[in-house]
């Protein structure tokens, strides 16, 4: 258990790291009453109350491990960091989205998508004796916790790594791009793992682009890809933050230039983006 780990270093005097990544609140959905109750509503589909219990049960289980680090006088000292890797919504907010009916458990831009529902999701970070709580809108990304682990443990990482140190706010203002690709999930191919390349993205100030990639999927996540049939999706995430008007045919030259950051980023012949 964490706990046992956590006693045995501070018995020894030394530093400990810890990756808590609970299956919540993951399939089965089978949260305790007491829980389901608070969400269970006229209404609501009984997946979607349980999904919410889930959450509740997950946020429950960090606490006891902060509550843990209090009684043993160490959460001063301690750096949390919190991610989670993907977005899930309940019912889609997009009148282009035909297949919508065929998913009853979340809406086809969530999870599995390269879409804000799937992929802004919240990065947290709590050091008590060292951050000030504060809400940051500038860009983060999960490739950003080793250099921050790293800096907090006073190791220099890798210089050619992508990732920044969160802990340097001037690191995060100075960033003006980030980047991410969607695969198909379980469709694997070994030596070649653009092979299941679904999209490419970027986020640059408040524009995001979105290219579609012809790779090979064959789940269920398919009638993303079938229904996206866009080459290219540009949105105004500050104006737009559902993201509903693709504004990619009013502006090519930005077009074309986040394009090029992206092949920059990722190597992929761009001709077969379609």
């Amino acid at each position: 258990p964490i706990t046992n780990f956590i006693d045995s270093a501070l018995s020894q005097a030394k530093p400990f790291f810890v990756w808590y990544a609970p299956f919540l609140p993951h399939t089965p959905h089978n949260p305790p009453e007491r829980l389901l109750r608070k969400y269970q509503q006229p209404g609501r589909q009984d997946d979607v109350s349980k999904y919410y219990a889930m959450c509740e049960w997950f946020d429950e289980t960090c606490g006891e491990l902060v509550d843990y680090l209090d009684g043993k006088g160490i959460r001063e000292n301690t750096l949390i960091l919190y991610i989670t890797d993907n977005g899930w919504r309940s019912t889609s907010e997009n009148a282009d989205d035909p297949h919508q009916a065929a998913w009853e458990r979340y809406a086809l831009r969530s999870k599995g998508s390269p879409y804000e529902y799937g992929i802004r999701t919240p990065i947290m970070l709590s050091w008590p004796s060292r951050i000030e709580p504060v809400r940051n809108p500038g860009l983060a990304h999960a490739i950003d916790f080793f250099p921050t682990i790293a800096s907090a443990a006073g190791i220099e990482a890798p210089r050619d790594l992508e990732g920044i140190n969160l802990l340097d706010l001037s690191a995060i203002q100075e960033r003006d791009i980030v980047f991410g690709v969607t695969h198909s999930i379980q469709d694997i191919t070994i030596g070649n793992p653009d092979n299941n390349l679904q999209y490419l993205w970027c986020v640059s100030e408040e524009w995001k682009l979105i290219l579609r990639y012809p790779g090979v999927d064959t789940t269920r996540f398919k009638a993303i890809h079938e229904w996206d049939s866009a080459p290219a999706r540009l949105y105004n995430l500050i104006l737009d933050p559902h993201e509903q008007r693709n504004l990619a045919d009013d502006h090519p030259e930005l077009v074309s230039k986040l394009s090029e950051e992206i092949r920059t980023w990722h190597a992929v012949d761009l001709d077969l983006i379609r």
